[in-house]
């Protein structure tokens, strides 16, 4: 009989011992994520096993709903701030300054009937009018071919983008193959490699 007394006696005290350092453990782990240093928490579990111990978890209990927690002080400080003994949080960086618009001027080169063509656009003027006739005014521009009308297609320079639009000739335009037609209104060529007006092959660049 005393053999399992002293038996019980000791798997009890082992328990207990489990216990404590588990809750030694948890209170630990409470606390520094609090931002409280760990060990504040192991002494007030030790605390509990004084003779005070009874008074001890309502101590703590009024102090931890009552105290300043270091994360609210956190939370009061400034974006960007540095609280004491704290790295501060990184600061934005400014967004990146906006693009320059090209201004280079653009570029139709090819070789029609009646030898090499060369068109620059350098957006001097809103728009400007392709024909296979000779220029008359400065916002023309020539491509002496037969199969070219006269005018034969409007070109737009806006914002550093070129526009192109086919006026109705019988010769027609396209686009990187794709045939424009009138009724498509302007169209972006910006992007755009190769251009017929007629049977001329002009190729789009940028100076």
């Amino acid at each position: 009989m005393g053999a399992e007394v002293l038996g019980l006696f000791g798997l009890s005290s082992v328990f207990a011992l489990i216990g404590l350092v588990f809750a030694g453990w948890m209170a630990w782990r409470i606390v520094e994520k609090a931002g409280l240093p760990g060990w504040a928490g192991l002494g007030a579990i030790l605390l509990t096993l004084t003779g005070v111990g009874t008074i001890v978890p309502l101590i703590l209990l009024w102090v931890f709903a009552f105290m300043r927690w270091p994360r609210d002080e956190m939370a009061g400080t400034p974006a960007g701030a540095s609280s004491p003994g704290r790295p501060g949080s990184p600061t934005a960086l400014p967004p990146p300054p906006a693009a320059l618009a090209d201004r280079r001027p653009w570029r139709l080169s090819g070789l029609s009937a009646s030898g090499p063509v060369a068109l620059s656009m350098d957006g001097t003027q809103p728009a400007y009018l392709l024909t296979g006739a000779a220029t008359q005014q400065g916002n023309e521009l020539s491509v002496p071919d037969p199969t070219v009308g006269q005018p034969h297609a409007r070109l737009f320079v806006s914002g550093g983008r070129l526009g192109l639009e086919d006026l109705g000739t019988p010769g027609g335009t396209r686009i990187d193959g794709a045939r424009l037609l009138p009724e498509h209104g302007p169209r972006d060529i910006s992007a755009a490699r190769v251009i017929h007006v007629g049977t001329v092959e002009l190729t789009l660049s940028r100076a």
